[in-house]
């Protein structure tokens, strides 16, 4: 088992500043990396590697008066 400590929903809000439903339903949609454990309603946990390569990922593809879709597009 690795030593990673999973972020909580709330530990991702505080840093992205985000709404706690935002995340939910990014996570829902697959528009930020998450995992539920053990079963499909499991808790929702975090890695904070992935956060943080998704973080980079999504300003490097970023581009001024994109629309979010667009970012998206590209991150995918």
């Amino acid at each position: 088992m690795s030593d990673v400590e999973l972020l909580k929903p709330c530990d991702v809000c505080a840093q992205l500043k985000v709404s706690r439903a935002w995340l939910y339903r990014a996570a829902a949609d697959g528009r930020i990396p998450s995992l539920r454990l053990g079963a499909p309603d499991g808790p929702l946990r975090f890695d904070p590697a992935e956060l943080k390569a998704w973080i980079e990922r999504s300003r490097a593809a970023w581009r001024p008066g994109d629309s979010s879709t667009a970012t998206l597009r590209r991150v995918s």
